[in-house]
């Protein structure tokens, strides 16, 4: 199923945000595909959504951890959407706005028991990103708390974790020991970012390609940096899930197979006291 709109010719790359939206609002045809699927949170960080590798795929990108500092542009996007003017060029999935591209696979992720869509997961060539957006204090550090949370729950999984430096900042490179399906062992990898904005938290878990190459990952990383979170103003209680919806109009086709809760963070902390939940209510 296509969802998208036709545009007229835009020959330049936009340079900000509110450029952006303009002219994605009068770019080219530009053509999103959208499925849903349910999904089961079975407890761990890293599901079977993320790619399986060899032990010597998955250390490699150890080597190359670090891309030059200049490729680092701490404090752009993702933006609130008090920042921003317009949501021409946006796909509106409630508490978060998608800038719609050409190429990109949207998934919303159901949850089997509630029938809530509880994240979203966005194609985009060999990578993926899966979203959420929370309630955040307006003290912040809930991407911290988050992060050892993570690190928790692959520590339980006999996995490896570690924090990095990278484009929103540290991030989490996750891995967990599998199975692959010649019988050898391998690995399940997944990046995860974060970035807290006015009273939110915005979550991305890299997989496929990303997790382990940070050039097959430019496009998903690209596509955070341009989010747009709309919190409300409602009164909520720290890491509540904000709510998400199908954008108006869009006709939702059922995805061929069931997923696991892909990566969530709100099972990270189910064996403490996080308070997190299997409903997804809590990161």
């Amino acid at each position: 199923m296509l969802f998208g709109k036709k545009k007229k010719d835009q020959p330049q790359q936009p340079a900000t945000i509110k450029e952006a939206l303009a002219s994605e609002s009068d770019a080219d045809e530009s053509e999103v595909e959208i499925t849903e699927a349910e999904v089961t949170d079975n407890g761990d960080a890293v599901t079977g959504d993320q790619e399986a590798v060899t032990d010597s795929a998955a250390e490699e990108p150890a080597q190359q951890n670090r891309p030059p500092a200049s490729t680092f542009t701490p404090g752009q996007g993702p933006h609130d959407a008090k920042e921003v003017d317009t949501s021409k060029g946006y796909l509106d999935f409630g508490a978060i706005l998608v800038p719609a591209a050409r190429g990109q696979k949207i998934r919303l992720d159901i949850d089997q028991k509630t029938k809530r869509v509880v994240s979203l997961t966005i194609t985009i060539g060999q990578a993926s990103i899966q979203l959420q957006a929370f309630s955040a204090p307006k003290s912040g550090g809930v991407w911290k708390d988050v992060r050892e949370q993570i690190q928790e729950s692959v520590t339980k999984q006999k996995g490896r974790a570690r924090v990095l430096e990278g484009r929103f900042g540290k991030e989490l490179h996750a891995r967990v020991p599998t199975v692959l399906k010649d019988g050898r062992q391998g690995w399940r990898a997944a990046r995860f970012i974060g970035s807290e904005g006015s009273r939110w938290f915005l979550r991305g878990v890299i997989g496929g390609r990303g997790a382990l190459d940070r050039k097959a990952s430019a496009g998903v990383e690209e596509l955070f940096s341009r989010i747009v979170v709309v919190r409300g103003e409602d009164p909520l209680p720290p890491r509540e899930l904000l709510k998400l919806k199908s954008p108006e109009g869009a006709k939702r086709v059922a995805a061929s197979a069931q997923r696991n809760r892909a990566n969530g963070v709100a099972a990270a902390g189910q064996g403490g006291d996080s308070g997190a939940s299997r409903d997804g209510k809590n990161p």
